[in-house]
């Protein structure tokens, strides 16, 4: 399979953009574009990650960026890779967690009152680039890709 480059940050925040304008959140959007990126697509899904938004139905658990990308991530490697995949889920959790090391851990509380000066998009946004890239780049090291 051919090697898949990695989006770049500055693409991936304007259709993070493009995607929250369709009315999409954390979760939906992660899963919404790392199927696009992919080749993929299932409004179901995507549809269906909206319960895991702001960190599972708004109760302040796990960022929807993570439990987002955790379902990208087995969406599209299951098939490939049945059960191993959940393997993945562990270096997703801990790319993730350096993603967010300056914030005092990964509940939605946790990033959303560490600066209060800065609205969600300022710093929703580049956690969901981020977490998209990380799902991509570790799909892309299982031959996973477009």
């Amino acid at each position: 399979m051919a090697e898949m480059n990695t989006p770049s940050i500055e693409y991936l925040h304007r259709e993070i953009k493009k995607a929250a304008e369709r009315g999409l959140l954390c979760s939906q959007i992660i899963v919404d574009i790392g199927l696009r990126e992919l080749g993929m697509s299932s409004a179901d899904l995507v549809k269906g990650t909206g319960g895991l938004v702001g960190a599972i139905g708004l109760q302040g658990a796990t960022c929807g960026a993570l439990t987002g990308a955790a379902c990208l991530l087995v969406f599209a490697g299951i098939d490939k890779l049945d059960r191993e995949v959940y393997l993945l889920i562990e270096d997703l959790e801990a790319r993730f967690n350096e993603l967010i090391a300056r914030y005092p851990g990964n509940h939605c509380g946790d990033i959303l009152d560490y600066d209060p000066s800065k609205v969600p998009t300022e710093i929703c946004h580049p956690l969901m680039a981020g977490a998209i890239q990380i799902v991509l780049e570790l799909l892309n090291g299982e031959g996973i890709t477009k």
